[in-house]
């Protein structure tokens, strides 16, 4: 019988996420690749696929070639990660849709949110900086007819600025100014119509993101 890789990966990734949430493994508890392998009947090539996904994750340290260690972790910041991939992959499909349109932006409108964001970074508005981002990727779905997904970026800002949650402001102090000059480099790559580069800093963005997270 042929086994699915990916969907078996997948399956060893969810118990292990799980066990590493539920603190089920304890902060410096090691993981070998070949007792991994040997505990769910698979190759070592299978488990390790699982063990690098949740090194991205924040969740382990690769230690050693075939070993990994539980790495301190935070439910917060593990939740924040997996809306920042939805997040990201939502901005990587409007810009294929602009690609496949082929259709060139209104840059008027998205400047001037680019222009605003910097200026609430300058003058530690965070507010307006949040705002101005929002407006920004709600104009870019609008012109990439893709209003379906304009509200995904404020239902993370939510989320990130409730009332109580210290966490997820740090994020944003931590993240804007980065967050600003890339906005600003990712119209300049749609202006010119350079899909690929777009997509490029998408994928930066998003993997600096990742390292405030799990650093």
């Amino acid at each position: 019988m042929m086994l699915n890789n990916e969907r078996v990966a997948d399956e060893i990734y969810a118990s292990i996420k799980k066990a590493v949430l539920c603190q089920d493994y304890k902060i410096g508890d090691t993981i070998e690749v070949q007792n991994l392998a040997a505990e769910f009947g698979v190759s070592s090539h299978i488990a390790e696929q699982a063990l690098q996904l949740l090194c991205q994750r924040g969740l382990l340290n690769q230690v050693a070639t075939d070993m990994y260690s539980v790495k301190e972790t935070h439910g917060k910041e593990f939740y924040y990660s997996g809306r920042f991939q939805i997040m990201f992959l939502n901005m990587e499909y409007i810009i294929q849709k602009l690609k496949e349109t082929n259709i060139p932006i209104v840059k008027k409108p998205l400047s001037m949110h680019v222009e605003a964001m910097k200026m609430g970074v300058n003058k530690h508005d965070y507010l307006a900086y949040i705002q101005a981002s929002e407006r920004f990727y709600i104009e870019l779905c609008k012109q990439a007819n893709m209003d379906i997904l304009d509200k995904s970026l404020q239902t993370i800002n939510k989320q990130l600025t409730a009332f109580d949650d210290i966490f997820g402001k740090k994020f944003l102090l931590m993240s804007s100014m980065c967050t600003a000059e890339a906005t600003g480099l990712l119209l300049m790559a749609l202006e010119d119509r350079a899909y690929d580069q777009a997509k490029s800093i998408v994928q930066e963005l998003y993997n600096y993101y990742i390292s405030l997270l799990v650093d």
